[in-house]
């Protein structure tokens, strides 16, 4: 794990922010940082800087239709990269390819074999390939994303807890229509009939909460995000500029849940509390299904340019309030493997 070095540690204290990004400051917003550790879950955070991606933590996503199941063993399409920056400051990241020129289409994605719960999540993520006058007139038919599942996508399936009401956190996801990334939760629940379906919230179209709405960004540039998953809410970070600001449109709050009407507790600011859960984290270039449909039909108008999704880190602090908690699989597998990996790494609060 990178450290402050003492230089940085004293330029610091002294309000001078020499981090660009959040690349090695051990950082979280300041009017929140209270309520989290100061340390890093380990069992699921990575720095990426391995020669391979490593396999205590990760494995291959191989669900999800033919495009992944079929290429889940392909080495090529998840590969560890690293390129110097013009200061001479090398980065090592974990690259997840969306192949077309070369064969058949080809993605994939890496899911956590541990899963997270209440905590401050950050990831640094940048795509190469949309950058291209091409993608910007008609779309892209690859859908980077990284979200939390109720099961691993993996062949061993593991999962979190009942499917009754869970929650899907979709951190950062890129839409296929409107060419942006998102942040929202989508939530299923049993509602007042006795029918598991989907949320739609009041007649306004949506079937989550949304923290972000789209915003196009087809750069190949580095962005930093910080999720809050606290028990009370999901709110939108982004580090830039050495400090961290509130983005989206809204904090989506965990409400109580009317027992006898829930769907009446999911709008697109709340969420019923019950949906709250653990969850596997799945980080993934894929093409949607439907995507998919309309490809092999050949009334798709997407490109299918080659797309990179690259991951500088993805660093889990527990909440408080989950700091000593541990919660079973449904093979009854503890997370973590039965103990909470703890890597503790200097941590500073910065303002917003």
């Amino acid at each position: 794990m990178r450290k402050l070095t003492i230089l940085n540690s004293i330029l610091f204290l002294f309000g001078i922010l020499p981090f660009a990004s959040a690349q090695t400051a051990m950082q979280l917003p300041k009017k929140v940082s209270k309520h989290y550790v100061d340390y890093l879950d380990n069992s699921i955070s990575d720095e990426f800087d391995g020669a391979k991606l490593d396999t205590e933590k990760w494995t291959r996503r191989d669900t999800g239709g033919p495009v992944i199941t079929n290429f889940s063993k392909d080495e090529s399409l998840v590969k560890m990269e690293s390129e110097k920056s013009d200061n001479g400051k090398e980065t090592h990241y974990v690259s997840i390819k969306g192949v077309a020129s070369d064969g058949p289409l080809r993605t994939a994605g890496i899911v956590s074999k541990a899963s997270g719960y209440y905590g401050f999540y950050v990831v640094r993520f940048r795509y190469r390939g949309f950058d291209t006058p091409d993608v910007k007139e008609k779309g892209s038919v690859w859908h980077p994303s990284v979200w939390s599942a109720l099961t691993n996508h993996n062949d061993d399936l593991k999962k979190t807890a009942s499917p009754k009401n869970w929650l899907e956190i979709d951190f950062m996801e890129w839409e296929n229509g409107a060419n942006g990334w998102s942040s929202d939760a989508p939530a299923r629940l049993v509602d007042s009939k006795g029918v598991k379906r989907k949320v739609v919230t009041h007649g306004q179209g949506a079937e989550k909460g949304i923290m972000k709405g789209v915003t196009q960004k087809y750069d190949s540039e580095w962005q930093t995000i910080g999720l809050e998953y606290a028990p009370e809410h999901l709110k939108l970070w982004q580090w830039a500029d050495g400090k961290w600001t509130h983005i989206g449109d809204r904090v989506v709050a965990f409400v109580e849940e009317d027992t006898a009407n829930p769907e009446s507790s999911y709008t697109l600011n709340t969420i019923g509390d019950k949906a709250r859960q653990p969850s596997f984290w799945v980080l993934g270039n894929i093409i949607a299904r439907y995507i998919q449909k309309r490809i092999d039909e050949g009334t798709n108008t997407h490109t299918i340019n080659d797309l990179a999704l690259d991951f500088d880190f993805f660093r889990y602090y527990r909440h408080k309030s989950a700091e000593h908690l541990d919660w079973a699989w449904e093979n009854e597998k503890p997370n973590g493997g039965g103990k909470i990996k703890k890597d503790f790494s200097e941590k500073e609060s910065v303002d917003m």
